[in-house]
């Protein structure tokens, strides 16, 4: 008999030290990770605003060649969600709307085939087509996820991740 009253007190012990050692709340759930918004931000930009810039072509084709430091226009990129195309279209603005405007970064007009969600991706757009002389207002950057289309019109808003508009002043000759 005494063997067996053993044998129930460990069995009776090792329930209890089960039990307790047991966590019968739910795990608590792993937070999600932070919703990080969609962004886009300007760099310094140069020249300084109030400068000329001389392009080179005639209108409604000439054009400030890319790399060639007359118009340089950092820019930081983030996306909060993957994006299987995506574009940045960049606009130089001549007056109070968003349609105005005289020059687009055609030949400098990046593309991602996917474009990853959360990670900053920083360039700088330089080369732009300008298609008359103006005084640029402002600059506005538009990343979007509308396909290319051959027209060289700003996408709409259901396309758009974000967008951006710096005031500057600039002359474009």
């Amino acid at each position: 008999m005494h063997r067996t009253t053993a044998a129930w007190l460990v069995v009776t012990a090792a329930a209890l030290a089960s039990a307790a050692c047991s966590d019968s709340t739910p795990a608590a759930a792993t937070a999600p990770p932070a919703v990080v918004n969609s962004s886009l931000t300007f760099g310094s930009v140069t020249p300084a605003s109030g400068a000329t810039i001389q392009t080179t072509g005639t209108a409604p084709g000439m054009f400030i060649a890319r790399g060639s430091g007359l118009l340089s226009i950092p820019i930081t990129i983030v996306s909060n969600r993957d994006l299987p195309f995506a574009q940045l279209n960049v606009y130089l603005l001549t007056g109070n709307s968003a349609t105005d405007y005289c020059g687009q970064n055609l030949p400098d007009e990046p593309t991602w085939q996917p474009f990853a969600k959360n990670t900053p991706v920083t360039l700088t757009i330089s080369g732009f087509q300008i298609f008359r002389t103006c005084q640029v207002t402002g600059v506005r950057a538009m990343f979007h996820n509308r396909l290319p289309t051959g027209l060289a019109t700003p996408p709409t808003a259901d396309f758009t991740i974000v967008e951006n508009t710096l005031a500057v002043n600039y002359t474009i000759r």
